[in-house]
Order: structure tokens, then C-alpha cells, then sequence
């Protein structure tokens, strides 16, 4: 039940050579017949509680639950992973993990860059690699295989520089530097010029053990306490994704194993890959699942279970380009028709899962175990933390139905705590503000302590609406003014007081114009369109509320009103001063 503690990484490192592996060609079984390959570090604060002290109890008590479906290393974690998980192991994540990692950093710009792809090749066309003497000593001791094997020649090629890893920095703008050996995570910095980065085959490579396994487990073993304290976290090598951590007590070493493995079990995630995916369904086969014959096993997954859908899209020399969880999906489990699992997916969204089938894209769904009793819900404005929205509007709609019910009002920093439901494990929320829906969030509260939205803010609009509802009202206000003032200069013409008709025509001439009103518009529509930014769905209904408006200004505020009143008043002086009575014929008053 053992598999190699590291494995080579094609892309990077140059493979081992394995004669009888390359003799007979060894198909890969189905997915659903096919074992994970698990590794367990083992990172304690006291060189008593190591590897060797619980590997066979642990093995004993893993067994119950998968021994035809994992295929188990139990292992001391290596040293940069052993610091980081006793500082915090919630907080570590692959990055943190690989920047450790000793590589070579080649530069782009050598000659032959393009033939060099592993560690062997850099010996071949390199004459040297510049590092520092404590780095030699290190990567001499973690060196595997025979030191003087063709695959290790590259060793041969270090060269010491008196300094740290600040002076090989300064040594890559040297023109004559053609290489240097410094941690994955200087390398990635390196540029002027940028760095191909050859990953050598040492003992304890991150990056090997990520390719090598499935699953990998961080326990921490903590000692100092009384009752001990033991944490784990499960690291899926394929996503690259840390789950939660687990935490239990441990009474005494006698019990160590078993409760390290309660924890492993616990944050164990099996996978489903999605062979078929539509608009709001998927379709997954469950992995190993057809090597579990106990109906409660961990391995499987049942209906009901949530599971959150991930990506891995790579580049032609399998390294990920693209990554991870979706933001604001989930798989719910609707039915389980033998290995085969029909879920359907709900997402903030379009599309996601959907896409043509290759070799270089990965699909798949982590099944999660909700351990809060509420998740905190804040909702800020798309680029800015700093700016939350208040007293957004939060309703539930129904998965299988279309009615909606209110939940809350987001709080003074944009904060509204959502709690789970008896009825189903995940909540489909909406957004809503001044009416409009804003956003769509599936959520399975207590899944994560605090989740975060960051979204367009919806106040511009409103301000938006509210300066045309302020417009209307003005234009409203308008036209009963110019009908009060037609009616009092009609009045004024048909009496011969033509000096006060003119009188009060000037002071309607004063009054605002349909041209004044729609340059004032077309600035302030400006103005809230750069505002807004680039929400084309916020921009369209500003657009829309605006154009509204503006047909309403050409109907009822035009100059026509006037140009019949100074036809009127020319009317009456030609009449000797006075505007005829109408007639039933004759439009006024």
C-alpha cells in the first residue's frame, strides 16, 4: 500500500530511467477504478512523534476506511513544510509551499535555452550555475541516486559566490551569468532577463510530490499542550487547492494514531470528475468508487452532498495556466445512479463548466463538509474593500421553485450573517438594491467562516434614477407653468392689455428650454457613466432612463407654445390692440 515518496516531474526534472517500466506499458485503470495515491507528512514540534512512531497503527486505523482505494505513504514532512504548518497551517497554501523548493534558474536569453529542459541538460550546455556554498551543501545531501549518474551531473557545475542569495540576485544582471540555483520563489522574480526555471531531482521537492500523489495530508502534531493537539489539512495535488483543517485532542501517544486518523478521514474530499456538463446540470464518475464495497464508506458520494466545481486548464508542458475553484458555484448531488453522480450546478455566472473536451482540461468537484455555524456574508464595491454596501437588500429564492423570500440588510460595513437551513445544505441568494437584482450568490452556509462579493455598487444608479425622477418632476412642473402663463397672456390679449401680455411672454421666454434641460442632462448622463465604469448592464438601464426622459422633454417642452403666443400678440396689434374673441373654430382661451 506504499507508493514512491516523490515522483519526477517530466516537464521539469529529468526522469529516472526504469528499464522493466519501460519494457511493459502499463494502461492506466478507469477512473472509477483507480486508487488515489495518498501522502501524510507528519510536521511535530518534538523529534519524539515522527513518522516511523505512527505509521503502523496509522495504516491499521486508515484501512477501515480505504484500504482498496488509497494507496498510503506515511512520511516526516519535509523541513520548509514542517515550519510553515507549525507556524499556521490554516494559512499555507502551494505558493508558500513551492517557493522553497531549490531550482535552476536559467536565463531566456541563453543560447541554447530551447534544448535545455532538465537538470542533465544543464550540464550539458552550461558551464557553470552560480550559488551559494550553503545551498551546494544542502542540495549535495538531498541529491538521490548516485551523485556521479549522468542525471546529476549538473552538481558539477556549481559554483560558490561569496554572499547570500542577494548577491546571486545582482550576479543575474551580470551578462556572463548563465545560470543560478537560488528557491523557487527568487526565481519567479528574476527578470531582465526573465528565467526558465529547471527543477532538479532532489529528496524532498514540493513540486515532485505534488506530481507523485492525489491527495496530500499536512498533520500537526503539537506536544507543548496538554491534552496533545493534533491538526490536519488536505492538499489536492490536481487543483492545487488546500481544504479546511481539522482539530482534535490527543490523551496520550497511545492514541496519537487514531486520532490523527480520525482527522485525516475527516478532511479527506473525494472527487468527482465531470464528464458532462449543460447550463445548470453535470454529470461526474466518482474516482475509486468502484473499489468501495461498504455503503458508508468516505469514498463515495451520496445525494444531497455539495460539492464545489474546479478548473485546471494547462499549457502544452502540463503546467496550469489557469486554476481552482469557480467563485460562487456549487455542485448539488440530485441523484446517484451507480459510480455515476447527476448534479445540478448552480452558479453567480454563465458558464464555468462548460467547454470542449481535451487532454489539457480539467473539470471536477470536491465534495465539502460545512464545519461554521454561520458564514458572514459582506458585499463591497467591485475594486474597493474599503468601500462596502450598506443596507444592500439579500433574498433566498427557492432551488426548485420561483419564490422569493427577504433575509436581510447588509450592515454599516456591508456585513449580513447567513445561517443554514434544515431543508438543504446550500441557499441561492440575490442581491437586490433600489429593486433592481444585482448579483446572484449560491452559498452552503458554515462552509467558510467569512466569503466576500465583490461587486458593481449599485448606488450610482441609483443616484442616477434619482436626479431623472427630479428632472420628470421638473418637467412636469414646467409645462403647468407655461400652460398657467398661456392662459393668463391669452386672457391679457383678448382684453388690449398688450404691454402686460408682453410683459408676462418675457418672463415665459425666462423659463427653462427644452435646450438648456438636454445639455444639463447629457453632462450629468456623462458624468454618471464614468462613474459607473464598465457595468454595461448598469449603464444600459442609465442609458435607458435617460432617453425616456428626454422624449418626454420634446413632447411637452418645446418652443412651439411660444411661437404661437408672439404670433397671437402680433395678431392683437394688428387688430387695433386687441386679439379677436375666438371663434368655435379657433383654438385658445
Amino acid at each position: 500500500m506504499t507508493a514512491p515518496v516523490f515522483a519526477q516531474d517530466p516537464g521539469a526534472a529529468e526522469p529516472a530511467v526504469d528499464v522493466a517500466a519501460e519494457a511493459e506499458t502499463v494502461e492506466p485503470p478507469p477512473f472509477d477504478f483507480d486508487p488515489y495515491k495518498t501522502l501524510i507528512w507528519i510536521a511535530s514540534d518534538s523529534p519524539k512523534v515522527n513518522a516511523d512512531l505512527v505509521r503502523d497503527e496509522l495504516m491499521k486505523v486508515l484501512d477501515r476506511d480505504f484500504r482498496s482505494a488509497w494507496r498510503t505513504t506515511i512520511a516526516d514532512a519535509p523541513t520548509s513544510v514542517r515550519t510553515m504548518a507549525l507556524r499556521d497551517l490554516s494559512a499555507v497554501d502551494f505558493a508558500m509551499l513551492a517557493a522553497s523548493d531549490p531550482v535552476i534558474a536559467l536565463k531566456k536569453s541563453h543560447d541554447d535555452s530551447i534544448r535545455i529542459r532538465f537538470a542533465a541538460d544543464v550540464a550539458r550546455y552550461c558551464s557553470s550555475v552560480l550559488t551559494t556554498a550553503g545551498r551546494i551543501e544542502e542540495v549535495r545531501e538531498r541529491t538521490e541516486g548516485d551523485a556521479s549518474s549522468p542525471k546529476n551531473a549538473w552538481l558539477n557545475k556549481l559554483t560558490a559566490v561569496e554572499g547570500d542569495a542577494v548577491t546571486l540576485k545582482e550576479a543575474w544582471a551580470d551578462q556572463s551569468t548563465e545560470a543560478i540555483l537560488v528557491s523557487r520563489g527568487m526565481a519567479e522574480t528574476l527578470e531582465e532577463p526573465d528565467a526558465k526555471i529547471i527543477v532538479p531531482s532532489l529528496s524532498g521537492q514540493i513540486t515532485e510530490a505534488a506530481d507523485a500523489y492525489d491527495k496530500i495530508f499536512i498533520v500537526r502534531v503539537r506536544t507543548a499542550t496538554t491534552p496533545m493537539q493534533v491538526e490536519s489539512v488536505e492538499f489536492d495535488t490536481l487543483m492545487r487547492f488546500f481544504g479546511d483543517t481539522s482539530r482534535a485532542d490527543a490523551a496520550g501517544f497511545n492514541l496519537l494514531a487514531e486520532v490523527i486518523g480520525s482527522t485525516v478521514r475527516d478532511v479527506f474530499a473525494p472527487v468527482a470528475r465531470v464528464d458532462d456538463a449543460g447550463k445548470n446540470n453535470a454529470v461526474g464518475l466518482v474516482r475509486a468508487s468502484g473499489l468501495v464495497t461498504d455503503k458508508d464508506s468516505p469514498i463515495l458520494i451520496r445525494v444531497g452532498d455539495v460539492l464545489i466545481p474546479m478548473v485546471r486548464k494547462d499549457d502544452r508542458n502540463g503546467r496550469p495556466i489557469s486554476i481552482g475553484p469557480l467563485d460562487w458555484a456549487y455542485l448539488l448531488t440530485k441523484e446517484v445512479d451507480g459510480r455515476r453522480v447527476n448534479m445540478d450546478f448552480y452558479a453567480g455566472r454563465a458558464g464555468g463548466l462548460q467547454g470542449r473536451k481535451n487532454n489539457r482540461t480539467h473539470r471536477v468537484g470536491l465534495k465539502i463538509r460545512p464545519r461554521n455555524d454561520e458564514t458572514m456574508l459582506r458585499l463591497h464595491a467591485k475594486g474597493d474593500p474599503n468601500q462596502p454596501l450598506i443596507g444592500y437588500e439579500i433574498y433566498e429564492k427557492e432551488l426548485e421553485g420561483k419564490s422569493m423570500t427577504f433575509v436581510g440588510r447588509t450592515d454599516w460595513n456591508g456585513r449580513l450573517n447567513i445561517e443554514p437551513t434544515e431543508e438543504q445544505p446550500m441557499r441561492l441568494l440575490y442581491v437586490k438594491n433600489g429593486g433592481a437584482v444585482l448579483a446572484r450568490l449560491p452559498m452552503v452556509p458554515g462552509h467558510y467562516e467569512k466569503t466576500v462579493a465583490d461587486l458593481g455598487g449599485d448606488d450610482m444608479r441609483l443616484q442616477a434614477e434619482s436626479y431623472i425622477r427630479g428632472v420628470q418632476n421638473s418637467i412636469i412642473d414646467l409645462l403647468a407653468i407655461r400652460e398657467l402663463f398661456k392662459a393668463r397672456i391669452m386672457m391679457r390679449l383678448e382684453r388690449g392689455e398688450l404691454d402686460s401680455a408682453e410683459e408676462l411672454l418675457e418672463v415665459l421666454r425666462n423659463q427653462p428650454t427644452n435646450e438648456r434641460l438636454a445639455n444639463d442632462m447629457g453632462k450629468r448622463q456623462t458624468e454618471f457613466i464614468k462613474a459607473i465604469g464598465r457595468n454595461a448592464n448598469q449603464q444600459r438601464k442609465v442609458d435607458e432612463m435617460f432617453s425616456v426622459t428626454r422624449e418626454l422633454l420634446t413632447k411637452h417642452i418645446n418652443p412651439k407654445l411660444i411661437r404661437d403666443l408672439e404670433a397671437a400678440l402680433i395678431q392683437a396689434k394688428e387688430n387695433g390692440g386687441k386679439l379677436p374673441p375666438p371663434t368655435d373654430n379657433t383654438e385658445g382661451a
